[in-house]
Order: structure tokens, then sequence, then C-alpha cells
């Protein structure tokens, strides 16, 4: 008789959905360009708004000024670790790191945006304990870059309504 196979974790605790990945060039190329900084010793992180995504069909919501609202979301990761971070072995270990602090202290994180974190040299060598000191360390500057990035991307769509809910200027004969 076969024994049973072990369940493994659950998955709410070790996985990373793709919903909160950045995987795209595109988006990582964003961030990098137009994304506010917060600097650590051996993290950059770089906060952006999301891009806005086109609209597929059905009715877009909007809200008190016109402008079409994005659902609340939780924040999106991306990471980039160069070699100057270390071998292989260092800069996976660094990246899994900071995806577990990802995963499980959501607090640290501002909620609505994509964070791109930019592994430094040194990263590598890094415990969980270090990255979340590191990370806990710039929790209100990350929360007000969050906001500035947040405003920065509504102020054209709310320009935009604003143009829109205009009068078109009468013609005169």
């Amino acid at each position: 008789m076969a024994t049973p196979a072990r369940p493994r974790s659950s998955a709410s605790s070790s996985s990373f959905p793709r919903a909160d990945r950045i995987r795209k060039r595109a988006d990582f190329v964003r961030i990098q360009n137009g994304g506010h900084r917060v600097s650590t010793r051996h993290l950059l992180i770089l906060v952006a708004a999301p891009a806005a995504a086109p609209h597929r069909g059905g009715v877009a919501r909007r809200g008190e000024t016109g402008a079409a609202l994005a659902p609340p979301r939780a924040p999106r990761l991306g990471l980039v670790a160069s070699r100057k971070v270390g071998g292989a072995v260092e800069r996976n270990r660094a990246k899994r790191l900071l995806r577990e602090a990802f995963r499980r202290f959501p607090e640290l994180f501002p909620e609505r945006v994509d964070v791109v974190v930019i592994l430094r040299t040194g990263a590598g060598s890094l415990g969980l304990e270090d990255v979340l000191a590191e990370l806990r360390s710039v929790v209100p500057v990350l929360r007000r870059r969050a906001r500035d990035a947040l405003a920065v991307a509504r102020a054209p769509a709310e320009h935009a309504a604003a143009r829109d809910a205009e009068e078109p200027p009468a013609r005169s004969r």
C-alpha cells in the first residue's frame, strides 16, 4: 500500500500569483523612468502609479468628478538584481527574501501602486530580518511617495474630465 502524498504548504503563504508581479519589460521601463525613488543601503525602491488599463467592454465606473475609477487593488512587485549583487545563488536568494517580505508583510508596501525593487551590492548576504529592517525604516517615505505618484497620475485624468465637462462654445453665424 502506497503512503499518501504529503500536502504542500498552503498556496496563500507560499505563492506569488501573476497578478502580484510586474512581468512586462514596458512596465519595468515605465516605473524606472517615472517612478518616485526611495533608497536604503541595499535597496533602491521605485514607486509608480499603475498604468491605465485599456477599457475592455462593459460600463466604466465613474467617480464624482466623472473620471473613470480604477478598482482598489493590491500593489504589484517587480525585482531587479544585477550581477553586482553576486552570483546566481545570491541574486535568487535575495529576490526570494523580498518576495517573502512582500507576501508576509503587506503592510510594508503601499496599496494601489507598482513597486520595483532594485537590489544593490551586498543585498545577497542579507537575511529576512535585515530586509524587513530596511523596509520598515522607509515605510513612511514609501507611503508619501506612493501618494505623490497617485496624485501625479490622477491629475491628467481630472484635467481631461474637467475639460470634457465644460460646455462647448456657442457658434456664431
